[in-house]
């Protein structure tokens, strides 16, 4: 009788092994670069994995800045940087623009060159700003998003 009672758990045991069956898989993607030593311009802190906020100050009517760096190096010239699009921020048909200013100059279509060939050797950190450009209307109420795209470049002196 004491056998029949240890086989209804040793039977219950193996039947709920049977359904564990089932996997899961799962995908992690795992990304790393490793600027080279001649050229990189690099945030500080992992703050470009994040969205960037304008802050909006009601009694103000505006929004505050974006503030952040980047560290940049060339051993190969000059550095400059431009923007390849016009960065604005948009909700449904409303926009405004954006102004992006890097080391103390304003960014636009064509490049800036924001380090000279000494600063860009020596490597440096540079102030980066993101500040909204109110609207002739003033801001109208919404949920705004948009990108800004930079593009940073150096090349030998006397080069293009």
């Amino acid at each position: 009788m004491k056998a029949r009672y240890l086989a209804i758990p040793f039977l219950m045991l193996t039947a709920g092994s049977a359904f564990a069956a089932e996997t899961i898989e799962k995908q992690i993607q795992v990304i790393a670069s490793v600027p080279t030593a001649q050229f990189y311009v690099e945030p500080v802190g992992n703050w470009m994995d994040d969205p960037q906020e304008l802050i909006y100050n009601s009694q103000r009517g505006d929004f505050s800045e974006v503030r952040r760096q980047f560290q940049a190096k060339s051993t190969i010239g000059p550095i400059k940087a431009f923007l390849t699009t016009q960065p604005e921020l948009v909700s449904g048909i409303d926009k405004f623009s954006l102004k992006v200013n890097m080391a103390g100059k304003d960014l636009g279509l064509t490049p800036v060159e924001l380090l000279n060939q000494a600063q860009a050797s020596a490597g440096t950190v540079m102030d980066f700003r993101i500040i909204a450009e109110k609207p002739a209307g003033g801001y109208v109420p919404g949920s705004y998003q948009g990108m800004v795209n930079m593009m940073f470049e150096s090349a030998a002196p006397g080069g293009a």
